[in-house]
């Protein structure tokens, strides 16, 4: 059976229009990510255990498993603990395992990094970062959106 050269081409007019919309893309975590933008710092682990470099990012969205965040510079380590300060002034750290770093289109890094903590210790981690991410961008005179840019 031939396929007519005009369902080929509906076809691909409506991909692109799935794939522009989102509507191409599967799922595949198991808890959706929440968009944020807050600042975020980050050590490099080496292989022995020893602090290889520290840097500040941009945390992008968050999970229960896993957080993207944006950074002028790669990590080059596969292992990390981020950090930041809640509403509270209690530092706040959980060990990550760096999945990708790779260059976006604005020329910086955006770093997918699994948690490794535990599950309690994740779901308070990425729970008190949303916090802190609502309550800075209700009281601040600046415009803090997760579609701002570095």
């Amino acid at each position: 059976m031939e396929i007519r050269r005009p369902a080929v081409k509906k076809f691909k007019e409506i991909k692109r229009f799935a794939d522009s919309a989102g509507m191409g893309k599967i799922e595949r975590r198991k808890h959706p990510r929440v968009q944020i933008y807050d600042p975020i710092s980050y050590v490099g682990i080496g292989s022995q255990g020893i602090h290889v470099g520290q840097n500040i990012g941009v945390a992008r969205d968050v999970s229960l498993h896993g957080i993207k965040i944006e950074s002028a510079c790669s990590i080059d380590t596969q292992h990390i603990v981020l950090t930041f300060v809640d509403l509270e002034q209690q530092f706040n750290e959980i060990p990550g395992k760096v999945i990708y770093s790779r260059r976006n289109e604005s020329g910086n890094y955006d770093i997918g990094i699994s948690l490794q903590g535990k599950e309690r210790e994740n779901i308070e981690f990425t729970k008190k970062l949303v916090q802190h991410y609502h309550y800075n961008k209700q009281n601040s005179h600046l415009r803090i959106s997760p579609t701002s840019q570095l």
